[in-house]
């Protein structure tokens, strides 16, 4: 449930500071996945832990560059 609430809080503000909505998928216990026109810019699973999300924000437009 706390990945489910990260992910609303990170679409809020990526639309509210980037205008850019990025895709948020989540699944099963510890899994979630960013992607900003189908790249993914952050896996839970891969990394381990919630980046900043200030982090997250600059890989979202980045990937957007």
């Amino acid at each position: 449930m706390e990945l489910r609430r990260a992910a609303v809080s990170l679409q809020k503000a990526a639309e509210e500071k980037l205008g850019i909505k990025p895709k948020i998928r989540t699944g099963k216990r510890g899994d979630m996945t960013v992607l900003v026109d189908g790249k993914s810019v952050f896996g839970y699973k891969a990394e381990g832990k919630m980046p900043a999300t200030a982090d997250l924000l600059h890989r979202i437009q980045t990937a957007r560059s």
